[in-house]
């Protein structure tokens, strides 16, 4: 995230068009020479004011969901996209002069403005792009396979080693046979320790948050009840501008933004909020949904301007509609913990009731908060969640034994399949509660 130069913001806007005139092909940067990457978007957030009416300058954000190593893909963009990077951030402060644009000093400008997500939520850990390209590759195949020949008086067993002799058979498509590489030990050891940890700081901090606990409930009622819902509406030609940009893949993005609300207990309430946001999206709902939410491939949560905004970022399946339903109906407990502390949210009750129930008003005040992403990028712009899941189950299906029933429900898999992974555990219960009856008793 950088700043742009004062009196640059429409020069950066010309560069970077919008994705209605573009769509997936925007090659300044050419993302898809980079094999590392998922998505990837450029965001201008124009200048404006906070609460106090301090003015917050014009900013330019890249973001990308890309494989590990980070330091390999700032490395990619510092060399391979080099020209791009220039036009685009020449009109950013901080960045190299002419004379001084080496690898080195692009790398540095990209560490210096690398701002870390508050939370940051992937649809399935280790699933790389090759990965998920590859397996795509393969069940085109395999399906080919299964057109060219007729298996009607074959067993499911038959059928399962025909296919599987077919992948072997093929020097493009025997790597299918083995397992899929899994994360490294270290990356196994961080998540443990990360795990343990927090769980550790829960356990010391319960008893203090115990005793605390009427005066702070206490104050975030008296906070909710001053709340003030923002009414008023996005001008038609900026909602129609927001539209235009979406549904011309089975993929759609979203960036919103907003202040955080005046107060240290709001936002340190946040941060709090966010910060058990990141450790369940990393440890609980780890396993292709977010409660109940299937279709996002990758969301994150960024602090912007220090502690005045915060900005949400999203790539997910199907339409804006659909998906502000399925927040709504399966995840609104939630969003309202998250996104409470932000101006203008409607109302919470003791801050999981209320909120986006009112479907209303919160299908009024997003697209206040919604800022246009003129660049996008998906490596994979035709596969939902759900494709990428079934082709993963897919591979794994080639190896191992299976009985009748496993071996007949994998090659649904080849037409209606698309099963997900069952959630954790903890998941599960968590989606279990009913909160609605829950926030029936609150009210």
């Amino acid at each position: 995230i950088a700043r742009i130069k004062p009196g640059q913001v429409a020069a950066v806007k010309a560069i970077l068009g919008t994705i209605a005139e573009h769509g997936n092909s925007w090659d300044i940067i050419p993302f898809a020479n980079l094999a590392n990457v998922h998505f990837a978007r450029f965001v201008v957030f124009d200048d404006s004011n906070d609460l106090d009416r301090n003015p917050l300058p014009a900013q330019l954000a890249l973001m990308t969901n890309v494989d590990a190593p980070l330091e390999g893909h700032l490395h990619d963009l510092a060399t391979d996209c080099a020209t791009g990077l220039d036009q685009v951030f020449d009109h950013c402060e901080g960045y190299p002069a002419p004379a001084v644009r080496t690898p080195a000093a692009r790398l540095s400008f990209l560490r210096q403005h690398h701002v870390a997500a508050r939370a940051f939520y992937v649809n399935r850990q280790g699933r790389t792009v090759q990965q998920i390209v590859s397996e795509e590759r393969l069940r085109r195949a395999i399906n080919d396979h299964l057109d060219s020949r007729d298996f009607a008086n074959q067993s499911v067993a038959a059928v399962r080693m025909s296919i599987r002799t077919f992948v072997a058979g093929r020097p493009d498509l025997k790597w299918a046979l083995d397992a899929a590489e899994q994360p490294s030990s270290r990356w196994h050891l961080d998540e443990r320790i990360n795990r343990i940890g927090y769980a550790i700081v829960a356990i010391a901090l319960a008893p203090v948050l115990l005793l605390l606990s009427p005066v702070l409930i206490l104050l975030l009622r008296m906070y909710e009840r001053r709340d003030v819902p923002d009414t008023s509406r996005a001008p038609a030609d900026v909602v129609k501008r927001l539209r235009a940009d979406e549904d011309y893949v089975m993929q759609n993005q979203i960036t919103a933004a907003g202040l955080f609300k005046p107060g240290w207990f709001r936002y340190f309430l946040a941060i709090a909020i966010l910060r058990l946001t990141d450790y369940a999206v990393r440890h609980i709902y780890n396993r292709g949904a977010l409660s109940g939410l299937s279709s996002i491939h990758f969301a994150r949560w960024v602090s912007l301007d220090g502690r005045r905004r915060l900005f949400f970022a999203s790539n997910y399946d199907g339409s804006l509609e659909s998906y502000m339903d399925d927040f709504i109906d399966k995840a609104a407990w939630g969003l309202n913990a998250i996104f409470s502390s932000g101006d203008g949210f409607p109302r919470t009750c003791f801050l999981f009731c209320g909120g986006i129930t009112d479907e209303k008003a919160y299908k009024r005040f997003l697209p206040t908060r919604q800022v246009q992403t003129p660049v996008w990028y998906s490596a994979y712009p035709y596969l939902t969640t759900k494709n990428i899941a079934n082709n993963a189950a897919i591979r794994a299906g080639l190896s191992g034994d299976m009985n009748e029933d496993e071996t007949r429900a994998w090659l649904r898999r080849f037409g209606v399949g698309n099963q997900l992974p069952e959630s954790g555990v903890i998941a599960r219960l968590l989606d279990g509660i009913r909160w609605d009856r829950l926030c029936r008793c609150s009210k």
